[in-house]
């Protein structure tokens, strides 16, 4: 007897390109996410991640994914080790979006590509390898859970919002200890002499500057950290090429003792690169200032409706008045393989690096 047609999957047509402008990438709709937009890839080509774009075709319906080798996964929180907690080989997976930014968005043309033609069409360019698809937000998780497949809690990504009033309206958000704390980080500020500037990151930007805090930043907690300051500036020459690219300055007497390098992308601020000389007492506070502050206070000037403020520190950043939302690894793994990643998804879940703030509980599913 035939099988019933209507009971198959769909036909999910898949293409693969080499880098990201030989992919159509004309025909996808612009990302919210800044770590999944063309600029940011086109970025990371040039900064040496190499990637391979899958292109997800039904009808007039397209995804487009970026696709790493498991065991070519050089950042930890990306690998399948990390991600699965030992439970399948890296040889053994793919892994799914940027491999930075702690933020993976899919891509997809002027509609959603249908859950089940994106599950084959993934599970097709994997060769029956486990697909891992990290950093998702909720909603793009639950794709893949309705649909059957296990998802894994890997992490908080926090976010401010902007108030319409402003700083004065952040600090009027908060609670009353919260905001006499706030207070008191900006009189220390204003007592060490410290003052902020925002500028674009561009061409005129002091990139030495902002290059040796960043090998300050590494050397914190990496004191074998050995690159000099000459290295970071391509990178920094890359990320001014970045529409919305904005330098935040801590100066002491005229001199940069601080920085955070942000963008503004898609109604959003994303932070992305810090540092700080600490080895000047004045300095230590500046962290909230840079951190948050400025960054609330650019954000209102521009219009945009959030800053987002990236993994880790999640009880500091809560208690600066961010909200907390959850991130997710879903696992595309075959029947012989689908319990190990379940159990590894789980695994990964109660232990990770940045644990919940003990005043929140984590949600059992997307």
């Amino acid at each position: 007897m035939r099988a019933d047609r209507s009971l198959r999957p769909p036909l999910c047509a898949a293409q693969t390109f080499p880098s990201f402008d030989q992919a159509p990438t004309q025909e996808l709709a612009l990302a919210r996410t800044l770590y999944s937009s063309a600029a940011w890839f086109r970025l990371l080509e040039r900064h040496g991640h190499e990637y391979t774009y899958a292109l997800l075709r039904q009808d007039r319906d397209l995804a487009l994914c970026a696709v790493t080798e498991g065991t070519g996964t050089r950042a930890r929180r990306y690998h399948p080790e990390f991600l699965l907690a030992d439970h399948v080989p890296a040889k053994d997976c793919v892994v799914i979006g940027p491999r930075t930014g702690y933020r993976n968005e899919l891509l997809f043309g002027a509609s959603p590509l249908a859950a089940d033609a994106l599950i084959a069409g993934l599970q097709d360019v994997a060769q029956g390898r486990t697909v891992l698809l990290p950093y998702l937000c909720g909603v793009d998780a639950a794709r893949f859970t309705a649909a059957g497949h296990p998802a894994g809690l890997v992490a908080w990504e926090a976010w401010l919002d902007v108030p319409d009033r402003g700083f004065d309206g952040y600090l009027d958000s908060v609670g009353h200890s919260r905001r006499r704390q706030i207070r008191a980080d900006l009189r220390q500020v204003t007592d060490n002499g410290l003052r902020f500037e925002t500028a674009p990151l561009d061409r005129n930007a002091p990139l030495d500057e902002i290059a040796r805090l960043l090998v300050l930043h590494e050397k914190k907690y990496d004191p074998s950290y050995a690159r000099p300051p000459a290295d970071f500036l391509p990178y920094l020459a890359l990320c001014a090429q970045i529409p919305g690219a904005h330098v935040i300055l801590a100066r002491l007497n005229g001199r940069a003792v601080g920085c955070h390098v942000i963008f503004h992308h898609a109604d959003v601020l994303w932070v992305r690169l810090f540092g700080v000389d600490e080895s000047l007492r004045e300095t230590r506070s500046s962290y909230f200032s840079l951190m948050f502050y400025e960054p609330l206070r650019l954000a209102h000037r521009l219009g945009a409706a959030a800053v987002h403020l990236g993994i880790a520190a999640s009880e500091t950043k809560l208690r600066r008045g961010a909200r907390l939302e959850p991130l997710w690894t879903v696992a595309l793994a075959g029947e012989g393989t689908r319990g190990r990643a379940r159990q590894g998804l789980r695994a990964r879940s109660i232990d990770l690096p940045d644990p919940l703030p003990a005043s929140m509980r984590p949600p059992e599913a997307p």
